[in-house]
This record gives structure tokens, C-alpha cells and sequence, in this order.
């Protein structure tokens, strides 16, 4: 879902996206996206994304980035003791070279950095997101490295918090997020990064398979 700001949405209307999760073409899975408009799912204006895991038996290059506004290239880690966002050796050359790949045939296409996953360590993002200094570094250091690695945005795959207090540090984790990319986009001149999330539960929303 595009455009997470503290647990509300910059966009009102939304329509269905078709999700791609490569390499598995069938059966789709359909989840919500926020556009600018009340345009239908195949509309120039639709937000048609996927994820790509380096271990998933396809090749980036293999990609039909013609298909997609948008590509997540997954996962990312967070480092439970210095509260960074780190990428494994083994991904490292994937990732770098993911957004050059996938605009191969598709230019306009952009790429985000996917952080988490399924099978992330909840307790790391629980006590990350539950302290100031330590949103910080996480925060910091995502940025750095969608820039170092020549994503468009990052993505925040974190799908455990469904407490209160859970929610409501993860709300302050968005804001802040939100405010940093901001501020980067001022210092660095580069258009913003997008930020997106899959998160825990939203109950106005109807997620169909």
C-alpha cells in the first residue's frame, strides 16, 4: 500500500492491484492499492507491482519489467543489535544490480527495497520501532542503502504488530520514516523514495485471493 503515513493513507480511493508474486504465475493474488484517481484496475493509473526473491529460481533479467510500475526487490534485514538495515552477502550483488536489470526493458519502471518478510525476527522490529534512537538507525540507515543500491523506495514487509503499543510504534516508525525521506530528498535534490508497507491488519479494507 503506497503513501502509509502514521497509519493513514495520502490517497482515499483505491481499487484492486494485481500482485505477481514471481516466479509462481498462478493464481494471482489481489490486494488493495491507493491511486489519484477512481480509474479501473488495467488504467494507465494503476499501480501493478511484484516482488522478486534473488533465491527464487528466475533471474532479475528474466523479468518482464514491461508488466509493472513497480518491482520489490526482497528482503532486506534488520541487524538486531544495531538496529540497521543490513543486505546478506549473498544478495548483495543481486540487489545492486536489480533497478539497472529490470529498466533494461522497462525504463520507467521503479524499484523499491523490500525489509522483512515472513519470516523476519518479530522481537528485532518490535524493539526497534520502540525507541527513538533506535527508529533512527533503522530509518538512517534504510535510506542510505536504497540510495547505495539505486532503489526508488523501500518497502517495510514487517506483518507482527497487532498490539496497541505495537501499532502505535509502528505509526511513530512511519511518521518519522516519512519525514526523513523528506528531509533527504531537500538535502540530496533527488526525488523522494517511495515508501510502501504490508502490514498486520487494516479493517477497512477487504483483501481478497
Amino acid at each position: 500500500m503506497e503513501y502509509l503515513n502514521g497509519g493513514s493513507f495520502y490517497k482515499t480511493k483505491f481499487i484492486f492491484l494485481y500482485l505477481q508474486w514471481l516466479p509462481y504465475p498462478p493464481p494471482p493474488l489481489i490486494f488493495p492499492t491507493f491511486l489519484s484517481s477512481s480509474s479501473l484496475l488495467y488504467s494507465a493509473n494503476a499501480v501493478r507491482s511484484a516482488y522478486w526473491f534473488p533465491d527464487s529460481g528466475i533471474e532479475a533479467s528474466a523479468i518482464d519489467s514491461t508488466l509493472f510500475t513497480r518491482l520489490f526487490c526482497a528482503f532486506a534485514d534488520l541487524d538486531s543489535t544495531t538496529n540497521q538495515v543490513t543486505i546478506s552477502s549473498s544478495n548483495e550483488v543481486s540487489f545492486a544490480q536489480f533497478t539497472e536489470t529490470v529498466q533494461l526493458k522497462n525504463p520507467s519502471v521503479k524499484t523499491l527495497m523490500s525489509i522483512g518478510g515472513g519470516n523476519a525476527d518479530e522481537a528485532a522490529y518490535t524493539t526497534m520501532a520502540a525507541q527513538a534512537p533506535s527508529r533512527k538507525s533503522f530509518i538512517d540507515s534504510s535510506i542510505s542503502l536504497a540510495r547505495s543500491y539505486g532503489f526508488h523506495g523501500l518497502d517495510l514487509d514487517w506483518e507482527y504488530p497487532n498490539t496497541t503499543s505495537g501499532m502505535t510504534n509502528f505509526g511513530l516508525l512511519v511518521n518519522e520514516w516519512r519525514s526523513a525521506v523528506a528531509a533527504e530528498a531537500t538535502t540530496s535534490g533527488k526525488p523522494a523514495l517511495f515508501l510502501t508497507a504490508a502490514v498486520y491488519y487494516a479493517p477497512s479494507i477487504k483483501w481478497l485471493v
